[in-house]
């Protein structure tokens, strides 16, 4: 999947505020088929890119899955969560953002930063 310059840009923003508000160590921007399209991570975090997004891919329809089977409505997020870091798959139209962290007190935050913007994204790439 590739993005013409004024998509780009416009992810870019998003992704740019997200990091912004949060205290992530890794975030990515993934097609639903588990292709990466953009990926940060801060100075020293170790974590492969590729694994990432091919983990968040399956977790994500895994809990599309379930979700429809038991009769709820749309799967928003999947939150996975440590007893020192925490994960979270935003579900934005035809693409879903990750986020890990190692700041477990930022949750909160973090879900409701990623519930806005994985809507203005889902918005306009539904």
């Amino acid at each position: 999947m590739s993005l013409n310059e004024t998509d780009a840009n416009e992810l870019s923003a998003y992704l740019a505020n997200i990091t912004k508000n949060t205290e992530l160590d890794a975030l990515a921007l993934v097609s639903r088929e588990g292709m990466r399209l953009a990926f940060s991570a801060v100075p020293g975090y170790q974590i492969n890119p590729d694994s990432l997004c091919a983990m968040g891919a399956v977790l994500l329809q895994s809990g599309e899955e379930s979700v429809n089977k038991i009769g709820f409505n749309k799967l928003i997020e999947v939150v996975l969560r440590g007893k020192k870091s925490f994960m979270v798959i935003s579900s934005a139209g035809r693409f879903f953002l990750i986020g890990a962290s190692r700041v477990i007190k930022d949750l909160g935050k973090t879900v409701t930063v990623f519930r806005y913007y994985a809507g203005k994204i889902a918005e306009l790439y539904p």
